[in-house]
């Protein structure tokens, strides 16, 4: 669903207020709803959040088109759109805890200091900012290598990589719900249960990949005339062909995402660090040392063989801790 909103989002404000308009968010409104949405799916509660999530985009691309289409205020109005529903959103899931889990809003009895709770926090937050921060440079160096192509390259691989996001959405979603499963038994001292369940996901993540992959390589005609229609020749051909090409390796990106579910989940972000900076590394060099020759063919190689290279690594972290 984020998916599809964040595509309708970007056409609404595209169609009516230009191409060159971006909606930013309010920093403040995200910052409530994803700490207390993340509260829910700490909780068990996953289908309240994915309620709340649903109802936020569908106030969100009403909000737009009253700011952006009927009142014309542009980019401004999306950003107003946006920050609106995020404290929205927020509000929603403050109400919803306190209804069902009270327990997990701020009280004024947690108005204490654990100088061990603060390590934690900021040990596991610095990691996610660097594991985050790391794969979006990479991304945007992958994306400048693309940019020496030009504007038909460039198109081909907007469109290849927002289709790729519909189809990435599974195996993020999948790795989210691992992670909070595993944490949960991890912190109640159920390590079988710990080791079934990422065994599970295993399974369930390479059948997805397996099966979004074959449907992204044969519906990539249809999905990038969709979104660039065939007018632009050249960037229509790449586009498929890049798309066609990445979908063999899906089944390796669905399986790291198990990899990373299950780090996460027992506080062992660390691993999920090396291992994304082992691929995005990877992907970046590889990129650009065989993009003048194979243009976005190169691109689609280098991000299978990183995907490959995370989840050796991460196979053998796994296998070491197992055996240990």
């Amino acid at each position: 669903m984020q998916q599809f909103y964040n595509t309708i989002d970007a056409f609404v404000v595209g169609y009516f207020s230009g191409t060159d308009d971006l909606p930013p968010s309010g920093l403040p409104a995200a910052f409530l709803y994803n700490m207390y949405a993340a509260a829910l799916r700490a909780s068990g509660d996953t289908v309240a959040a994915l309620w709340i999530l649903a109802a936020s985009i569908f106030s969100n691309l009403l909000l737009d088109l009253l700011f952006v289409a009927y009142f014309h205020d542009g980019i401004a109005g999306a950003a107003k759109a946006t920050a609106l529903t995020l404290f929205f959103a927020a509000f929603l899931c403050i109400a919803y805890l306190f209804h069902s889990h009270r327990k997990f809003l701020f009280q004024k009895k947690d108005c204490i200091l654990r100088l061990s709770m603060i390590y934690t926090t900021l040990k596991c937050s610095l990691i996610t900012f660097l594991h985050q921060a790391s794969l979006y440079i990479g991304k945007a160096l992958v994306q400048g290598t693309v940019n020496t192509g030009g504007t038909e390259l460039i198109s081909a691989y907007t469109a290849g990589t927002r289709i790729e996001g519909f189809a990435n959405s599974f195996g993020d979603s999948t790795s989210a719900a691992t992670s909070v499963l595993i944490s949960q038994n991890y912190g109640a001292g159920n390590r079988q249960r710990v080791k079934q369940t990422f065994l599970h996901s295993l399974k369930s993540t390479l059948t997805l990949g397996i099966l979004c992959g074959l449907l992204l390589s044969v519906t990539a005609p249809l999905s990038i005339r969709l979104m660039i229609g065939t007018s632009q020749a050249i960037a229509f051909s790449r586009a498929v062909h890049y798309l066609r090409f990445i979908a063999w390796f899906y089944p390796l990106c669905f399986i790291g995402g198990t990899f990373t579910g299950h780090f996460n989940g027992i506080s062992k972000m660390i691993f999920t660090l090396c291992g994304t900076l082992l691929q995005i590394v990877l992907r970046v060099i590889l990129s650009a040392s065989f993009f003048p020759g194979m243009q976005l063919n190169a691109v689609a190689l280098a991000t299978g063989l990183g995907w490959f290279l995370a989840v050796s690594f991460w196979s053998i972290c796994y296998l070491m801790r197992h055996q240990r």
